[in-house]
């Protein structure tokens, strides 16, 4: 009796698994328009609220009467973000790694409560002129809709994955205009995982959410910077250089925004008055060196029209990272990525302006290495070289220089890799789960649920018998895929690089099946 009930569940969880590619498509389009619109509006909220910030601050520099007026503003501003993080633990920091983690089985994210908390706080945390960013919040937000919409046309737990992810995409791309982007991060960073049932809902969301920011925001790339030449293939030696260089910059990174992370942890204080400590630096750097305030797009654009000294750059690059690892480890709610880009692009100018003082490298080429320096550092910090290449070509609008970026992110890579940095969204997906309120763990139970993997050429179950495959327990491959052939798995079938298997698995094993055959 027991065998036909598990049977039965198996073969139903399959039915499932089957009439969801019918689904994807049209699911795909309507967490588009919907994660869009919520991407946009915070967009548009964050825009508005930055302009306030601005003008007080410039007030505050012009009129001393004002300081104490700020500090005490900020510093309420910090409890009110401490208090909704308490609320809503799940709200806090950039948001990936909780996108991570639902997909993964281990986070059950609400919908409405996260969006309205996450929206709050980023836009106080905006206000305050922390220095962070959209897009982490854009994408969780984004990531929280496609959850909404899978409840409202009572999805199973399956496909409410896929529509996770479809708005993760589309979170991205709507704060970004960059739609093949948003696709990659949810395939390459959130699953490390190409399968087709998850690229076509994830691209589907992702253009349909481009199409209505732009319908917005207008054609115009994130960043105006206009490359007039590309660089001579004499000067590729130096892309290497600033590869290391970069990857450097990107580990330093890493280890100050954990680092930031730790010293809170340490200090006598409860975590809902963590945020005040950012918004007090806020209002110090907001009076003595605003440059470093908020997510840094308006300080970009100014540098590659206006090149800066090498000493005030190198007092940028540093402080700039001081205060992202002092905003991100508050817990306040606002994601890394423009900070890293950023800190990435400064770090290029530097390079360039060092390299034309000595005559090394030709000073018009300046822009040029702006925006290499941009991917290499996002590489170094997310590992993630493909994603780091589209993203920059998407944001600057040019796509004259992917062979140069190319060369800078593979030696970034590298360079992070053989210094032993761990990816930063991993590091803080590991920090997240030790630290999780058992609310947020606790999902809805479903027996069983499906995954689909590429097997690896060379991977340590390449020509292996199923039946000898060491997986997780209670997992069972239920579906073989070769070229265009499907092949009943049995016992003795062989698995081969190349080959697409669906695993089917208990839904609280999600984390432990994904971590095997990723990593296999």
């Amino acid at each position: 009796m027991k065998k036909r009930e598990k049977h039965s569940a198996k073969a139903d969880v399959m039915h499932s698994f089957i009439s969801l590619r019918r689904r994807v498509v049209v699911d795909g389009i309507l967490v588009g328009i919907i994660a869009g619109l919520v991407s946009i509006a915070y967009r548009l909220t964050l825009g508005y609220i930055g302009h306030i910030s601005e003008t007080v601050y410039a007030a505050a520099r012009q009129n001393m009467w004002l300081i104490p007026l700020i500090f005490s503003g900020l510093a309420a501003l910090g409890l009110a973000v401490g208090i909704l993080v308490k609320l809503v633990p799940l709200s806090s920091g950039s948001g990936i790694p909780q996108v991570q983690g639902e997909v993964l089985g281990v986070v059950n994210m609400k919908p409405w409560r996260l969006i309205g908390a996450k929206f709050l706080g980023g836009s106080l945390a905006n206000l305050g002129g922390l220095s962070l960013g959209r897009e982490g919040p854009s994408i969780q937000l984004g990531a929280a809709a496609g959850k909404l919409v899978s409840q409202i046309l009572k999805r199973d737990n399956n496909e409410e994955r896929y529509l996770i992810s479809a708005g993760a995409s589309a979170g991205l791309a709507a704060a970004f205009n960059a739609p093949i982007s948003g696709t990659l991060f949810t395939l390459e960073e959130m699953h490390k995982n190409f399968a087709p049932l998850l690229l076509i809902p994830s691209l589907l969301a992702s253009v349909t959410a481009d199409y209505v920011s732009k319908n917005v925001f207008g054609l115009a790339p994130v960043f105006s910077f206009t490359v007039k030449e590309t660089l001579p293939l004499k000067l590729y030696g130096w892309l290497i250089v600033l590869g290391i260089f970069c990857g450097m910059v990107g580990v330093v990174f890493n280890f100050m925004l954990l680092k930031g992370q730790d010293i809170y942890a340490k200090l006598p204080l409860k975590k809902e008055y963590w945020p005040i400590i950012a918004f007090v630096a806020a209002a110090v750097f907001g009076l003595i060196f605003p440059y470093v305030l908020g997510g840094g797009h308006e300080l970009m654009e100014n540098l590659a029209e206006h090149p800066a000294t090498i000493g005030f750059l190198l007092l940028i690059l540093g402080l700039k990272i001081f205060f992202t690892s002092v905003s991100y480890g508050s817990g306040a709610q606002g994601g890394i990525f423009l900070p890293v880009l950023v800190i990435g692009g400064v770090t290029g100018a530097i390079f360039l302006e060092s390299g034309a003082y000595f005559n090394w490298i030709p000073a018009e080429f300046y822009i040029n290495f702006i925006i290499f320096a941009m991917a290499g550092v996002l590489t170094g910090v997310i590992r993630s070289p493909i994603l780091s290449v589209l993203l920059v070509t998407e944001m600057t609008g040019s796509f004259l220089h992917i062979s140069s970026l190319s060369v800078v992110v593979i030696t970034a890579y590298l360079t992070a890799e053989l210094l032993k940095s761990k990816p930063i969204y991993e590091s803080l997906l590991e920090r997240l789960l030790h630290g999780l309120h058992a609310e947020d763990k606790d999902r809805p139970h479903l027996a069983r649920a499906l995954s689909e993997f590429y097997i690896r050429v060379g991977s340590t179950i390449d020509g292996k018998a199923i039946k000898d495959i060491n997986g997780p327990e209670h997992s069972l491959i239920v579906g073989l895929y070769r070229g265009g052939e499907e092949i009943v798995p049995q016992g003795d079938t062989v698995i081969r690089g190349g080959d697409r298997i669906i695993v089917l698995c208990n839904d609280d094993q999600l984390y432990d099946i994904k971590h095997y055959y990723n990593n296999v």
